[in-house]
């Protein structure tokens, strides 16, 4: 067997085989998307590199057509697969454009570029596919390691098809088919190795990727309150570790306690007790998306913990949240009952630990329970002592 039929052997089996285990890997965790799009990037890889592999370079131009415009689709595809981890799509443009590239290399047609021309713009056209999603991976790279092997990968993989441009720029493919023989039966070899070492490169990072997304939405799971589906205990104290680490840094607290929620269960139920914790966590979660963690710490009692660029606001934030719990409304046996809270809240001075901070803000909301509950009462600091102040 020759090196050149090894080649065309090894590298559609090692697509199959990214194929095969990502696909397991999307049928074994429904909610893994980035391995279904994975799986099929690697699929149409394989496809396209199988048909390559039993053409002559310079032969039927149409099956070489269908080899360019499979490998546009499969660099589509992971660009798609890495996005939407992060709950994003290939920019339309680059959809757009590939299609068009698609209909620009077509043989026979009159518009048909020359064979020199063509090899430039097929190369430069992988490298735009791929550079379409490396502005939105920068911006992610310092969200884990992962992310910077991520944006990285795709970076070498689109300097990799800027070289062969500048390759086939520099020495331009001839217009007669013993031309493109010639030209081929050097660089050939070559390009479909880079191509299988990229592919390789890929399919690691992304079953990388892919096992790092699973790990994580297990670690989430446990860290969701099943009733109120806020975060739990868990998941304060992990962003207690996370801002310790400089990682997220929160520059407010607020704390939470139902008033007279006893009261709930004992003259309406528990399933209505249930019914108004999980209205609360949802109009929490839904207040706080963006600008903050919202953690329920005990049976009636959530702590959220506000962002830096959001500290400014927490008395604001406070007062709002009491209006808004307020403001919940029933149906069912708890019709026409009245919720009220009350909040504590502190906003965090430079060096005061996020657990001293936690600790102000429940001091405070144990004043406003003391004091009449149905009220905002903020720990503040003032002249470097912390002081218990009513807001309201």
């Amino acid at each position: 067997m020759s090196g050149a039929s090894a080649f065309f052997i090894l590298i559609p089996a090692m697509y199959l085989l990214f194929t095969v285990a990502l696909a397991i890997m999307a049928m074994v965790d429904k909610r893994l998307v980035t391995a279904r799009w994975a799986a099929l990037g690697f699929f149409v890889a394989f496809t396209s590199i199988s048909v390559d592999g039993y053409r002559e370079p310079g032969g039927d131009t149409w099956v070489s057509w269908f080899t360019v415009a499979t490998h546009f689709l499969p660099l589509l595809i992971m660009v798609q697969a890495f996005l939407t981890r992060h709950g994003r799509n290939a920019p339309r443009w680059v959809v757009a454009f590939a299609g068009f590239s698609c209909i620009y290399v077509m043989p026979d047609m009159p518009w048909e570029p020359e064979n020199w021309f063509r090899g430039v713009y097929v190369q430069a056209t992988c490298m735009l596919i791929i550079a379409s999603g490396l502005p939105f991976l920068w911006r992610k790279k310092t969200q884990s390691k992962v992310d910077i092997f991520v944006f990285f990968a795709m970076f070498g993989a689109s300097m990799s098809y800027l070289a062969r441009a500048i390759v086939i720029y520099a020495r331009p493919i001839g217009e007669t088919r013993e031309e493109a023989l010639a030209f081929y039966e050097g660089l050939n070899i070559i390009f479909h190795s880079a191509s299988a070492l990229m592919g390789m490169t890929m399919g690691i990072v992304l079953m990388m990727t892919i096992g790092f997304d699973m790990l994580m939405g297990r670690t989430k799971e446990v860290e969701i309150d099943p009733l109120t589906k806020t975060g739990n205990r868990r998941k304060l104290d992990r962003r207690i570790t996370d801002d310790s680490n400089g990682k997220n840094p929160v520059g407010a607290v607020l704390v939470i306690d139902l008033d007279h929620f006893k009261r709930v269960n004992d003259l309406f139920g528990h399933d209505a007790g249930d019914d108004v914790l999980h209205a609360v966590g949802s109009r929490l979660t839904l207040m706080f998306k963006g600008i903050g963690t919202v953690c329920r710490t005990g049976g009636e009692e959530f702590v959220i913990l506000i962002r830096q660029g959001s500290a400014d606001s927490a008395s604001a934030l406070a007062l709002t949240v009491r209006s808004a719990i307020a403001s919940l409304e029933f149906d069912g046996v708890l019709a026409g009952y009245a919720l009220t809270a009350s909040v504590g809240f502190h906003r965090r001075t430079r060096s005061q630990s996020l657990a001293a901070a936690i600790r102000l803000a429940d001091q405070a909301v144990y004043c406003a329970k003391k004091n009449g509950r149905n009220r905002v009462v903020g720990a503040i600091n003032e002249n470097g002592l912390n002081v218990l102040r009513a807001v309201a």
